[in-house]
């Protein structure tokens, strides 16, 4: 039986994450999607500023309706329930700014947002998502209530795939609007359907991007690597082929799989996607072991 962890859920809340074990894992491979998740509590809501048709538009949903056969192939699940806009699980927890968080101040570094950091302060569409700055005691609680337990979680989930095969791979689950909005490095231009993340090939071995790209080609879809997306932080935190954890984002275009306006589902494009990502688990499994267990080579 497949286990199902629900951190902190009750019947009237659905808990922080959940986390889905395969009856054996069989591969070396942890799936995140800490994007998907849409449940904001009441008490942060009342907080925000924004209307309920735009609180949907920058999450990545259903992503986690394409990679939801992941424990079929022997790999673990890990999910987030919480919407991005009650604190961002890819981003640095002090990736902040005076505009976001009282005293807050701006950290100029690569994977760094600000304004849209670990809170946002508006959209990538530039709408105002809050009144004000929230209080350091109020954002201290968001960490902890929602932001540490993820990442603990995500963080023993990689260390006990690690000890059982030697090292592990994390795909990290996303999607992005077809279009580059206001707020993105792209605006007004159209992207790839998949776009690999690996920081410039600094968050895993090449092997494991090379695999990424030649799959998703042999399935039909247009790839184009790094581009507009290297990887948050997520990908940059986690991912260290040194210590035998490497770490991949893989971003899907929304329009493949769902109506970008309605947010409807395209039920035969998310089946397509859902084939072609749980397709890639085993092939992980099959690359070279020798090559993503922990070196004391150097990384360039």
């Amino acid at each position: 039986m497949v286990e199902a962890v629900h951190p902190r859920g009750s019947m009237s809340e659905p808990g922080i994450m959940r986390v889905e074990r395969p009856e054996e894992q069989r591969v070396p491979v942890i799936v995140d999607v800490p994007h998907a998740g849409e449940w904001i509590p009441d008490d942060v809501h009342e907080e925000m500023v924004i209307g309920e048709r735009v609180l949907r538009r920058d999450l990545d949903l259903y992503v986690d309706q394409i990679w939801a056969k992941t424990t079929e192939l022997g790999a673990t699940l890990v999910a987030s329930n919480v919407s991005r806009y009650v604190v961002d699980l890819n981003r640095a927890e002090d990736d902040i700014s005076p505009e976001t968080v009282e005293g807050g101040k701006r950290i100029l570094r690569p994977g760094y947002y600000q304004d849209r950091g670990v809170v946002w302060r508006t959209t990538t569409a530039r709408t105002p998502v809050m009144a004000g700055p929230m209080s350091k005691a109020a954002f201290k609680r968001r960490l902890n209530t929602f932001y540490h337990p993820y990442h603990q979680t995500l963080r023993e989930e990689i260390e006990r795939v690690k000890s059982q095969f030697g090292y592990c791979i994390l795909l990290d689950g996303h999607s992005m609007p077809s279009m580059g909005r206001k707020g993105h490095d792209d605006p007004g231009r159209r992207r790839a359907e998949i776009v690999p993340g690996d920081v410039e090939g600094q968050s895993c071995d090449t092997t494991l991007r090379w695999l990424v790209e030649e799959h998703f080609r042999e399935q039909g879809f247009s790839v184009r690597s790094n581009e507009p997306y290297k990887g948050g932080w997520i990908t940059r935190h986690y991912g260290q082929p040194q210590q035998g954890v490497h770490a991949i984002q893989i971003e899907i275009r929304r329009d493949l799989y769902m109506d970008e306006r309605s947010f409807r589902i395209r039920r035969e494009g998310l089946e397509r996607l859902a084939e072609a990502c749980t397709a890639l688990i085993p092939r992980c499994g099959e690359l070279d072991e020798e090559a993503l267990r922990p070196s004391k080579r150097p990384r360039f």
